[in-house]
């Protein structure tokens, strides 16, 4: 799907989606690194086609520091990053950047932990194309359709 070495996902649709990165930090995140659901919302665009890389340089340029793992799921592609410092103020303690895999029908999304909103999951899909197994820990925000 063309992660290549650098981790990303760059052959996923949301790669369309390219923006500098600091602005991509204002959108989602406050200055002190947190989010909330509402922000992951309404800026899930711009998480989608981002490598592993440029997610994790943003948590740096805010304060997180990371540590970058494989998923523990034997036949994921996933690529996870791990925040060390999570606190009141910088709360994402954990981002899963998935090319997508044959348990939810091959869409890429991006899964965000906190330590106050839970999980978000960001699929760059519409839900129709969304297969899961009624087992979702994760309040999921779908691609939105163009209005007409």
């Amino acid at each position: 799907m063309g992660a290549g070495n650098h981790g990303g996902f760059g052959a996923t649709k949301g790669s369309r989606h390219r923006m500098n990165l600091q602005l991509f930090a204002n959108k989602a995140f406050d200055e002190h690194g947190h989010v909330t659901e509402k922000s992951l919302a309404d800026h899930r665009e711009y998480f989608w086609g981002k490598s592993v890389a440029k997610i994790e340089k943003i948590l740096n340029k805010l304060g997180y520091e990371t540590e970058r793992r494989p998923s523990i799921h034997h036949d994921s592609k996933s690529k996870i990053i791990v925040t060390k410092n999570h606190s009141k103020q910088k709360n994402i303690t954990q981002v899963q950047v998935s090319p997508g895999n044959k348990r939810h029908g091959f869409v890429p999304y991006v899964k965000i932990s906190t330590s106050d909103h839970g999980r978000v999951k960001l699929v760059n899909a519409y839900e129709e194309d969304y297969k899961s197994d009624g087992n979702e820990k994760a309040k999921i925000y779908f691609k939105r359709r163009r209005k007409k």
